[in-house]
């Protein structure tokens, strides 16, 4: 198995967007703790492959105007030491404890992670019910936002055109009374992929819902919002039957497969599981 590639190193955002509008089948890379694992399984289809870790801009957590922006390049190391409370911190803190080892967090980073566009990605999930956007920059067309939902297009595919770059994921800062759950299910507490994976933020008005989003990750081509089941949630309290209709619609509305960690049947049912011990918790 031959690796035959060019490799070169961008000094700054701008150098890294006139490399990938130069050439054709550019590899960006960060941390490359999938790219290097990936090379490892078959040869690397692309013609350069351009290290992006020089990219200090892209490494920063900001909060403006009620908006909380992660730059491309803020690793899983930084997630997990960050301390904004509230629903953020509710679901990034479990979801980075349970996110592979210290050597890998230290390496990995927010866009590798969600341009990867795995369906047992750990951070996608939470960012889907932070209901964030993701932005992307080209020399050619400048910068363009979406929301992440529409981000992911299939199993390792995204709306990233080839000459652009992820820059940063924004979310609005979640109120103070937004309740929050997170659940990983594994093999193992960590370091392991994603069985299925559950986050989901809720607001209450008077004990009925009057925001719900429910993610889900590993049970679909690429991680999903269980839409219908947030439709019977609004406007609803979470009673011990509405909570059970939410969690058997998410169980319809996911798409698992078989393989040699678990049956798609498994999978669907902890949903259900999973979703329904969530809403309790919010509850």
């Amino acid at each position: 198995m031959i690796n035959d590639f060019e490799f070169e190193q961008a000094g700054d955002v701008a150098d890294a967007l006139r490399i990938l509008s130069e050439n054709n089948n550019v590899t960006p890379l960060a941390g490359g703790t999938n790219v290097m694992v990936n090379m490892k399984r078959a040869p690397l289809e692309t013609d350069l492959v351009v290290d992006l870790s020089k990219l200090k801009s892209l490494a920063n957590i900001e909060l403006e105007d009620g908006m909380v922006h992660l730059g491309a390049g803020v690793t899983f190391t930084q997630l997990l030491d960050w301390h904004p409370g509230g629903a953020v911190e509710g679901l990034m803190k479990p979801m980075c404890v349970a996110f592979a080892g210290p050597l890998i967090r230290n390496l990995a980073t927010v866009g590798g992670n969600v341009c990867d566009a795995s369906a047992a990605a750990d951070l996608s999930p939470v960012l889907l019910a932070l209901d964030a956007s993701i932005e992307l920059e080209s020399t050619a067309n400048g910068k363009r936002s979406m929301p992440i939902a529409d981000f992911f297009h299939g199993v390792r595919q995204t709306a990233r055109r080839p000459d652009e770059l992820m820059t940063r994921v924004s979310f609005e800062q979640p109120s103070e009374d937004e309740r929050w759950f997170y659940y990983k299910l594994g093999k193992r507490k960590a370091d392991a992929i994603s069985l299925v994976s559950v986050a989901m933020t809720a607001k209450l008005v008077d004990g009925r819902v009057e925001q719900a989003r429910i993610a889900l990750g590993a049970v679909a081509p690429f991680p999903i919002r269980a839409s219908a089941a947030e439709e019977i949630l609004k406007g609803q309290a979470l009673s011990e039957s509405n909570i059970a209709e939410a969690a058997a619609a998410a169980a319809a509305e996911s798409r698992p497969i078989d393989d040699f960690r678990a049956t798609g049947e498994y999978r669907r049912k902890m949903v259900e599981v999973l979703v329904r011990r969530g809403l309790n918790k919010l509850a």
